[in-house]
């Protein structure tokens, strides 16, 4: 098949999987809130993460086995589709308690994979990562717009929606570029040796910080808004969107960005985006400053993961890539998102929204801190 026919479908793949955990992250709360108080959605909404700590290593190690980790990402697909189908069938706690296992079961690759081997090509053929990677930005961000004028009217729009873009997906990913798995019996060392990497170990902190408070942001800021302040969901729509749109500055100007200042400078100017923009968040209500906050510090959480992917990518050995990045998105994305889900809520409850908003900008400034202590250290410098 045709070299740029393949690299074209690389650029659909990472819009629509990118897609999919948007229409996951930006909308589940809300259909849970339907039926939940605060308190109970908190705890629905940390089941999903809770799995997501485990799952991503199997994957990861299955994908490192494979003849093809487009493959394994295909079937991770179409089965997180199959289940988050399925939640809209029933909303008792134990029923969506269920249902949250299965799709995340299946879904919790869905980053660590399409990373691996859109990074993976990239390097092998020369080819910049930015502009593939600024297709599933838009599609983050231009997905939940898209449909938040649909979903007033019936939430329901999501699962249909979730099912045709994950066909559509799974297809794209067969049809990108075939990546190998690079593990063999007398390569194969496990992830145990990963834990001995210290620099990898800070990232996957800093990952944490910023995953921990970016998924309370995710899980009370609709309500917030709509509750609180109440506005339409549109404005939650247009909201993602630009924060989403915010990353695509970063990705354009991210080789001579990384060239220029490096990863130190790089997650130092993400943790300082993420302090302001809880700081910020904390205590505004005028909807277009709002809107600005969320585009100029859009990029902030994903410097760490990105910053983590080109790590892995350039220190870690082939045998135990998709392992790595699939180990950091279950320790930096899965630990802390099971927190916010199970503190989140009662945070809401207890603190209300300030007050829960300040407490993230004093956790994400706590890192920066730790940041510049870290980095005075020869083995942990960047």
């Amino acid at each position: 098949m045709n070299k740029n026919f393949r690299t074209v479908s690389l650029f659909f793949a990472n819009a629509l999987v990118y897609g999919l955990n948007s229409l996951y992250y930006c909308f589940i709360q809300i259909y849970i809130g339907e039926y939940h108080p605060d308190n109970i959605a908190g705890i629905l909404l940390s089941i999903g993460p809770f799995v997501s700590i485990f799952a991503p290593i199997f994957w990861g190690i299955f994908a490192d086995k494979a003849k093809s980790k487009n493959l394994v990402l295909a079937i991770s697909i179409i089965g997180s589709a199959v289940f988050y189908c399925l939640l809209g069938a029933g909303h008792s706690f134990w029923y969506l308690a269920a249902m949250l296992v299965l799709v995340m079961l299946f879904m919790s690759p869905f980053g660590g994979l399409i990373d691996i081997i859109t990074l993976e090509y990239t390097a092998e053929n020369n080819v910049s990562y930015g502009p593939i990677r600024i297709c599933g930005t838009i599609a983050f961000g231009g997905l939940p717009m898209l449909l938040s004028g649909f979903t007033g009217d019936n939430i329901f729009v999501i699962f249909y929606a979730y099912a045709v873009c994950a066909v559509a997906a799974a297809v794209s990913v067969m049809l990108s570029p075939k990546v190998e798995g690079h593990s063999t019996a007398e390569k194969r060392t496990g992830i145990l040796p990963l834990f001995k990497d210290g620099r990898l170990m800070l990232i996957f902190i800093f990952v944490g910080i910023s995953q921990f408070t970016w998924a309370y942001y995710l899980n009370s800021f609709p309500n917030h808004l709509t509750g609180d302040l109440g506005l339409p969901q549109t404005i939650w729509g247009i909201n993602t969107f630009l924060t989403a749109a915010g990353e695509i500055p970063f990705f354009l100007m991210f080789t001579r960005l990384f060239d220029k200042m490096g990863m130190k400078k790089l997650l130092l100017v993400s943790l300082a985006l993420v302090t302001l923009r809880y700081a910020a968040l904390a205590f505004l209500t005028n909807v277009p400053i709002m809107l600005i906050v969320g585009f100029v510090t859009g990029s902030a959480t994903t410097i760490f993961t990105y910053c983590g992917s080109v790590y892995i990518n350039t220190n870690i050995p082939p045998e135990s890539k998709a392992s790595a990045n699939s180990l950091m998105y279950a320790l930096g994305n899965g630990i802390p998102k099971v927190l916010a889900g199970v503190l989140g809520g009662q945070m809401t409850t207890i603190f209300g929204f300030t007050v829960s908003m300040i407490i993230c900008t004093v956790l994400c400034a706590g890192g920066l801190i730790c940041f510049f202590i870290t980095q005075r250290t020869k083995k942990l410098s960047y």
